[in-house]
């Protein structure tokens, strides 16, 4: 949580999502296996508990993009923490021209349609 805050007191909403998701990136990468482990039932049953750390950090960007009228109002952390899960799939040899093109097609379908980009 404390990496949100801060990337929001230095970024616009949208910005700081896109540098915080790039955090998760290089942390996936790093901890390349874990993401695959989890089948999308574990994130649902991780993503559920309230007090998880990385949904509270993304969900604390999320309503603040979606205050500044940025970002869509119809979409929530556990969501998006499903999409991230996915990228666990990737075959290690996929991994670097894959795994931020994707992000950045998440960050993209979070924009709602008319926020300026």
């Amino acid at each position: 949580m404390a990496a949100a805050s801060a990337l929001l007191a230095e970024h616009e909403p949208v910005e700081a999502l896109r540098h915080w998701l790039d955090r998760v990136i290089d942390y996936a990468e790093i901890k390349y296996g874990v993401l695959a482990a989890l089948e999308p039932a574990a994130w649902q049953d991780l993503v559920a508990h309230s007090q998880n750390p990385i949904e509270g950090a993304l969900a604390h960007l999320l309503d603040a993009g979606k205050a500044a009228g940025s970002l869509r109002t119809d979409v929530g952390a556990p969501g998006v923490l499903l999409l991230i899960a996915y990228l666990g799939r990737l075959d290690r040899d996929e991994w670097e021209p894959t795994a931020r093109p994707l992000m950045n097609v998440i960050l993209d379908g979070l924009r709602r349609p008319d926020a300026d980009r």
